[in-house]
């Protein structure tokens, strides 16, 4: 026989109490003047009938298998993946979740007495958000500065280590000078001099990844488009602290005395690099740095780590 209307409304009630408002079902009973017995006897109709459904969505992070593949075929020692609800390409969420992310590795993961590092990036100016705290350390300025401002890497350096109690170490300069001889003229000034050489006291550094193909990058924003369209053509695909990449993570030195930023073989000498970076524009350039072989955790969305494992396998 099929229930009446009266009773369905009960199941309604009691189900949506019971596993939407998590109302115990001994509690349901006294508030409903049921018995308890009748109160399970009507959530199991519920469910028979289908007033009541009850799903379990697949996690969409990456299996054990998926993870310790990008760990071995790019030499990880740590991934970390967020998930982005289906079809939300919207890139500002992205850095907000990527951020998220990269906020909470730094609460969990670094020790007092630390130097951490900072390079510039829109995804490495949504860290401070969600950043509650973080024991002592010294903050460290990577690059020079690039980017509106809240959005470059000294705006970042000096709220993370307002965060940390620690001492800032900044570079009131830009990414990239007009030549090389402007390059070495801003760096032998006392205060970048004096951050420069704290960049090898650095312990662990957080990276963006800028991408030259599409152009979605600092750096190449910094400089000509004739210089950028040269660089593209000689095949830049990738940078990460003002240090460039081609497709296949191979170095490119062309902008080298330009800059102002950590020299590659100090950056590589770091016991721990953090790359943040995600998006479906970023997957040919994120893939060019992991390459490189010198990024030790990486923190990005789902999709792209799946564009990572789709990739040719290395050995």
């Amino acid at each position: 026989m099929e229930p009446g209307p009266n009773r369905l409304v009960e199941m309604a009630h009691v189900a949506r109490e019971h596993f939407i408002n998590d109302v115990p079902m001994v509690e349901l009973a006294a508030r409903t003047g049921m018995s308890r017995f009748r109160v399970a006897r009507l959530i199991a109709e519920a469910r028979d009938l289908g007033v009541l459904r009850i799903s379990v969505g697949a996690p969409q992070a990456l299996s054990r298998d998926d993870v310790a593949e990008l760990r071995r075929r790019y030499g990880l020692r740590d991934v970390r993946c967020v998930t982005m609800p289906d079809g939300d390409a919207d890139p500002r969420a992205l850095r907000a979740a990527l951020g998220r992310a990269a906020a909470e590795y730094l609460e969990t993961q670094v020790q007092a007495g630390e130097v951490l590092g900072f390079a510039s990036g829109r995804t490495l100016a949504a860290i401070p958000e969600h950043l509650r705290a973080l024991p002592q350390c010294d903050v460290v300025q990577l690059t020079g500065l690039a980017g509106p401002p809240g959005e470059t890497a000294g705006d970042l350096v000096r709220t993370v280590s307002a965060i940390s109690g620690g001492e800032p170490a900044s570079l009131y300069v830009p990414l990239v000078a007009s030549d090389a001889d402007a390059a070495a003229m801003l760096c032998r000034q006392p205060g970048v001099a004096e951050t420069l050489a704290r960049m090898g006291e650095v312990t662990r550094a957080v990276l963006a990844v800028g991408s030259w193909s599409p152009v979605v990058s600092q750096l190449a924003d910094s400089i000509s488009d004739d210089d950028a369209g040269g660089l593209i053509a000689s095949g830049v695909r990738a940078d990460v602290a003002a240090s460039l990449f081609d497709g296949s993570g191979g170095r490119v030195s062309a902008l080298d005395t330009r800059t102002i930023a950590i020299p590659f073989d100090q950056l590589r000498a770091i016991p721990e690099i953090v790359v943040v970076a995600g998006g479906a524009e970023k997957h040919a350039a994120l893939r060019a740095v992991l390459l490189a072989g010198f990024v030790t955790t990486l923190i990005t969305d789902r999709a792209s780590a799946l564009s990572l494992l789709s990739g040719p396998r290395t050995t």
